[in-house]
């Protein structure tokens, strides 16, 4: 006899699939839209009134659709010419050809960096579309540059007393004419839309310290002259559907230098969330509900790869797959935990903490209404540009004091910086604003399927939202990059890094460096390259430095950046990326015959009985490892200098005493 969920489960695959199909939506939406988002007060004053050939396609189809990229020129042009304080500059082409347009809105008429600085007002950019399928942000963007300058709103136009702005309202171009309907369908509209990586299959939000897109490349000279003090970059999340409407996150931990830490800690975020609430928003942290039991990723849902970690000055995980994460915090006494992920310089946000800007990462929800995402997009962005021009001095100053303590580090061995971090484990208690869950059977996979209803769930979680240090290094004086190795030199040049070029030979000198052992690569590309992990031993030789040598000193601005990309123990450092992959090949061999290396090895465990230590261990505790003589024979040869003096040795010096 049949149990009684059998007999359910029967009956509803009995059901003619086209009519159970009528009575489900294909386009997804969430159950709960915020009271406020209906009248978009906001996005209204902004459009009433002006000229039907000014408005965006989103505003004219009520975000139903998004204009293509020649519309999207088109408009910045139009504004330009019925504004004499907006310039349209074109700072690159896109794989396909396509030129790469930034306005640039100033009062002054300051259209170049040059002149901008000399105003002493905040640069504040703002990026959009650096996703194409995630598109209100274009939009958005552009109706504030109207504001400012064409339609001279009141609020919006005094902003320019205080700040010019870099608008670029569409970053990932060839994507976003690669447009179709499937795109995104894990979004509710608009109806078309453009792809998620661009035309090379690159995520550009992946990209900002290995630089591999030609637009990267274009953003970061372009980001380099123009050095703005504050950041936006709009994106849309996915995940778990809830009350809120917008969530967001940046820096504001040792991520970045102290003064910006202070302004967006003791300025920024309080008055930021308390703004938006009283327009009527519900705004939350970017992260992900935990241990609720249900299978929905909460918050943000956000599918975040985790920075490498380790011990502080070592090697960590490699981090490469955006679908793994930092193991979350335990849930504690029962309760649910909201997490904060801890993102690396990879990211849009965090490479800008790391050069001591603060950066909003903007993140709607796609299961909301395509206006409401517009509305609270067009609003945060609002009231952080107010917080910004209410004092923008004091955000200036905090950059510079940011800098020169970053500098300041250089040749300190007693003091380290931060290079990596992991959800801290400590908690606070918050109220979260959930939707209550149901079930339906699938007659496609015969099993109940989760979804979420219209009424609302709100329970307290224990918040997550610190970090926890994972990796720290102290500074040094400087790093020697090899003649040879141009192309890592020509990297942070690209970042915007003052480079030195040595005029003598220094390879009688003794440097220190690191050696890597117990090196894997993972098996799978990520952003068209594999990522490496590996565990660091710092040692102390003398290294092949002819003239002609690179040198970057580490008493610059760019200190925190340089660190990200040059210390092993960074999360995204050039080598985790590949950029040192020849290293890691077998440039040589001791003997063809165990006769000729096992002696060797054997004379290095007698010559370290600390090895000798470190290996028995590995064995007792590893029993792969173990079992395999030729693993436990390359652990050996590994850690001598029995073989080529390349192989896994890192190719950089650390320079605390400059003496030449």
């Amino acid at each position: 006899m049949l149990r009684a969920t059998s007999l359910a489960r029967t009956a509803v695959l009995l059901m003619p699939i086209a009519a159970l199909a009528q009575t489900m939506q294909l386009r997804p939406h969430s159950m709960y839209e915020p009271p406020a988002a209906a009248a978009a007060k906001s996005l209204a004053d902004s459009t009433a009134g002006v000229p039907q050939d000014e408005l965006t396609t989103g505003e004219k189809t009520n975000w139903e659709k998004t204009g293509l990229y020649d519309e999207t020129v088109a408009m910045m042009r139009l504004y330009e010419k019925r504004s004499k304080f907006i310039k349209v500059i074109p700072f690159g082409t896109t794989p396909e050809g396509r030129t790469m347009y930034a306005a640039i809105i100033s009062k002054d008429k300051a259209f170049t960096p040059e002149a901008a600085h000399k105003t002493d007002k905040a640069v504040i950019l703002i990026q959009s579309g650096i996703h194409s399928g995630e598109i209100e942000g274009k939009d958005t963007a552009m109706m504030l540059m109207r504001d400012m300058a064409v339609t001279n709103h009141p609020k919006q136009a005094a902003w320019l007393d205080k700040a010019i702005f870099v608008v670029i309202p569409l970053y990932e171009i060839d994507g976003h004419e690669d447009r179709s309907p499937y795109n995104r369908a894990n979004q509710n509209g608009p109806d078309i839309t453009g792809t998620r990586p661009q035309e090379q299959q690159l995520n550009l939000n992946r990209d900002y310290i290995k630089a591999d897109a030609p637009e990267t490349r274009n953003f970061l000279k372009l980001y380099n002259t123009w050095l703005p003090d504050f950041m936006f970059d709009n994106h849309v999340t996915d995940g778990a559907d809830y009350q809120y409407d917008v969530t967001w996150d940046m820096t504001h931990h040792d991520d970045i230098g102290p003064g910006s830490r202070d302004w967006v800690n003791s300025r920024f975020i309080p008055q930021l969330n308390k703004r938006m609430e009283a327009d009527g928003h519900l705004v939350s942290p970017y992260g992900a509900l935990r241990g609720d039991g249900m299978g929905f990723a909460g918050g943000g849902g956000s599918p975040l790869a985790p920075p490498a970690g380790g011990a502080r000055g070592n090697g960590g995980g490699g981090g490469g797959d955006d679908r793994a994460r930092r193991a979350a915090p335990a849930s504690t006494n029962g309760q649910r935990d909201f997490n904060v992920e801890v993102f690396s310089p990879r990211y849009s946000h965090y490479w800008s903490g790391a050069r001591n800007r603060p950066c909003l990462l903007v993140e709607t929800h796609s299961l909301k209404l395509p206006k409401t995402r517009a509305w609270s997009n067009y609003d945060i962005m609002v009231h952080s540009i107010d917080i910004v021009t209410e004092d923008p001095q004091a955000l200036r100053k905090a950059v510079r004091d940011s800098d020169a303590a970053d500098a300041a580090l250089a040749g300190k061995r007693d003091q380290e910086m931060f290079l990596g971090g992991k959800t801290a484990a400590t908690s606070h208690p918050i109220m979260y604003h959930s939707l209550k869950r149901g079930t339906d059977v699938s007659p496609i996979t015969g099993k109940p399927v989760q979804h979420f209803t219209a009424e609302k769930d709100d329970f307290m979680v224990n918040m997550h939202d610190g970090v926890d240090t994972t990796a720290s290094a102290p500074v040094p004086a400087g790093f020697l990059i090899p003649i040879a190795w141009k192309s890592i030199a020509d990297e942070l040049a690209l970042q915007g890094v003052v480079v030195e070029k040595t005029t003598k030979d220094l390879s009688d000198q003794t440097f220190e460096t690191w050696r890597f052992t117990d090196i894997t690569k993972q098996n799978f590309p990520f952003e068209g390259r594999t990522f490496t992990d590996y565990k660091l031993t710092p040692v102390k030789e003398k290294m092949h430095m002819p003239a002609g040598s690179y040198y970057i000193p580490m008493n610059q601005p760019r200190a925190r950046i340089i660190m990200a990309m040059l210390h092993p123990a960074a999360p995204d450092a050039l080598v985790r990326w590949g950029f040192f992959d020849n290293i890691f090949e077998r440039m040589g061999r001791i003997g063809a015959a165990e006769y000729l290396s096992v002696p060797i090895a054997t004379k290095e465990a007698a010559d370290h009985p600390e090895l000798w230590k470190e290996f028995q261990s590995k064995v007792d505790s590893d029993p792969t490892f173990a079992n395999d003589p030729d693993a436990r024979l390359k652990w050996w040869i590994e850690r001598s200098n029995y073989q080529p003096s390349a192989v896994n040795k890192y190719p950089i010096a650390e320079v605390w005493t400059k003496n030449w």
